[in-house]
């Protein structure tokens, strides 16, 4: 569609030139008359009629959102007036780039035109160690860090479009893979955490935040401070004996915003520690721990508290915790999450359920900044794009008191060209016959243990008995690739979905069905479960592997990839053995195949019905033995 557009276009220009060809106008002067207002008021507005159009924004964001609203309903209606009254400041994402996911520069500037559509003011890039400090050579080191150049040019790229990107780094704990040098022993407390007190790892938190900071525009930073469990238990403890950890938190902490109030920044910091010091059990939603108000009064008022929490779907829960929060004596951010870390697949229904229920108590408690992380646990294994329709979700209770399913997914059509059910479709991976109808704080994820657990040792096995796996997964290889056909550029993203399925639908019940002929000495069914079953299953393994290279490749730094293709190579490898140990079974050269003779076990002892569970570090799936 041709438009011609009115007013004070500077800071849009190169925006729009951006998103014209995805959201389907050009620029003439022939085209149809748009004429721009930038106010002050609180909301936008987008008027059409005899044949001309008029944009009202406040902030930048708002007219691309405009924008995309006037061009969806343009071609169904001969005039409108649309009103949207911005219900969050901030609104936007974090994303992970510290679990061997450092997504490459030109898919992150495609997840920023896409945020740009839906209306989403804020990209936050969670780094531990994924970014250049030119004085720590190891920090980062083959982790596929981001330079200082690179960072850059995210935040140009972002601001054209009014979207704030800020740094998350950690001042405290989760830099394991920093630590692990020898190198860097002088800052090491634990294997994760930082010597609190110490003037080396001051001298390294001052290079840190000038790092980190110094790319972008915002003078925000978030700097971590979360889940520091065993804070002054390791070097800290040698060195100065017990101390309360509500001292040392907070003394550590005064010492990071004294560098971060040097340098003018804002910073932010996750607020668990000092629920979790209150806690009887250490709990972080302990409904029942009470902060001392001394150490209340002693917590720095200069610093925002985020209260992340990505597992209740009971709106009560976050107004109770949001009011807890609010004793600090401020308002804190807020952060939920679309469940892009469960396992090799989203899990849309647990996205979806937390985020309507966080939202909602977010408006009626006046917080007015949240965000939706995108972690990737254990290694990244899902595609963060698969998320896409979260965003949306976040996007319309922005712009929206109460948001309905139909505009989600209309809006979703118009700012992806993807089809929101096909979407949906990616997170039944986890949803199978006899999945748990509780609530629960983290679902169950039959998807990842599945893939990945030993065909020999078939530690889940007990716990899927009976149920019909291998037809789910073939009947939803089929739905997938139908779903592909509905999501145009996003189709990739489908792949590897559809193939894990395709290797579930052989491999799901794999090792119950070994076991039993087994232990029935049926050896002419074993036969062909030696010759064709096994060949079958690794053969779809391999191709697994190669679509998930492929799509690594295409998204992200290669560095961390090698985590992945061990876990397929090991499971290729273990497929041999399976083979070579059941055929030299049937040869006569072995008497007995022992990991066959063991009693199975059921995975919870508790769950007495068949179930799953949810199991979500790989060490764990593959192998009782030391890893």
């Amino acid at each position: 569609m041709k438009l011609s557009f009115k007013g004070d276009l500077k800071e849009l220009t190169q925006g729009m030139e951006q998103l014209s060809s995805e959201i389907g106008f050009s620029l003439s002067e022939e085209g149809v008359p748009v004429s721009v207002h930038k106010w002050d008021q609180q909301k936008l507005q987008v008027i059409y009629q005899n044949g001309e159009a008029h944009i009202y924004y406040q902030e930048n964001i708002h007219f691309f959102r405009a924008l995309g609203l006037f061009l969806e309903h343009v071609s169904r209606r001969d005039s409108f007036t649309l009103e949207e009254k911005p219900q969050f400041i901030t609104n936007g994402i974090m994303l992970d780039c510290s679990r061997n996911a450092v997504m490459q520069i030109q898919q992150m500037k495609r997840l920023v035109r896409t945020m740009a559509k839906m209306g989403l003011n804020m990209l936050m890039l969670y780094m531990e160690d994924t970014y250049e400090i030119k004085e720590q050579p190891y920090f980062g080191y083959m982790r596929g860090r981001y330079s200082k150049e690179e960072l850059r040019e995210i935040d140009t790229y972002a601001h054209q479009f009014g979207i704030e990107v800020i740094p998350s780094i950690q001042t405290l704990a989760h830099l394991s893979t920093f630590l692990r040098w020898d190198t860097s022993n002088q800052y090491k407390d634990t294997s994760d955490i930082l010597l609190a007190g110490s003037p080396d790892t001051y001298e390294l938190i001052q290079q840190m935040i000038e790092s980190a900071s110094s790319s972008f525009r915002s003078n925000r930073i978030h700097i971590g401070m979360d889940e520091a469990h065993l804070m002054g238990k390791g070097q800290y403890l040698k060195k100065n004996g017990y101390q309360s950890t509500f001292q040392i938190m907070n003394d550590h902490l005064n010492e990071v915003l004294n560098i971060t109030s040097e340098k003018g920044l804002n910073p932010m910091i996750w607020s668990d520690m000092y629920f979790r010091m209150a806690s009887k059990e250490g709990h972080y939603y302990d409904q029942y721990a009470i902060i001392p108000k001394d150490v209340i009064e002693e917590m720095p008022k200069e610093v925002q508290f985020v209260y992340w929490d990505y597992y209740h779907e009971d709106e009560a829960v976050y107004r109770g915790f949001l009011k807890k929060h609010k004793e600090f004596g401020s308002t804190p951010l807020f952060a939920g999450g679309l469940w892009t870390w469960n396992g090799i697949s989203i899990n849309y229904d647990k996205a979806w359920n937390t985020t309507q229920a966080a939202l909602s108590a977010c408006k009626k408690e006046g917080v007015t900044e949240i965000f939706a992380t995108l972690w990737g646990d254990d290694g990244a294994e899902t595609n963060a794009f698969s998320s896409l329709l979260g965003l949306q979700l976040l996007a319309e209770h922005n712009y929206s008191d109460h948001v309905g399913v139909e505009k989600v997914k209309r809006r979703f059509q118009f700012c992806t060209g993807a089809d929101a059910d096909a979407f949906l479709a990616l997170g039944k991976l986890d949803q199978p016959p006899f999945k748990s109808k509780e609530v629960q704080l983290e679902p169950d994820n039959p998807s990842k243990f599945l893939l990945w657990q030993d065909p020999l040792m078939g530690m889940f096995d007990k716990q899927i008995e009976g149920i019909p796996l291998n037809d789910y997964y073939c009947e939803l290889e089929g739905e997938l690739k139908e779903a592909k056909q509905k999501v145009g550029e996003w189709s990739s993203i489908f792949d590897v979905p559809s193939q894990i399925c395709s290797v579930l639908s052989i491999k799901s019940e794999l090792g119950i069905r070994l076991k039993k002929l087994y232990d029935a000495q049926d050896h002419q069914s074993l036969e062909k479960f030696l010759n064709q079953d096994l060949p079958l299953l690794k053969e779809r393994i391999e191709t697994l592997r190669t679509l998930h290279c492929d799509e690594w490749m295409n998204h992200h730094k290669p560095f961390g990839w090698e985590t992945l293709d061990i876990r397929y190579g090991g499971l290729l490898a273990r497929i041999d053995t399976t083979r070579r140990r059941l055929d030299q079974y049937l040869q006569g050269e072995i008497d007995s195949i022992a990991e066959l003779e063991q009693e199975k076990l059921k995975y919870l002892k508790e769950r007495d019905a068949p179930g799953f569970v949810r199991s979500n570090v790989y060490k764990n799936i593959v192998t009782p033995n030391v890893f």
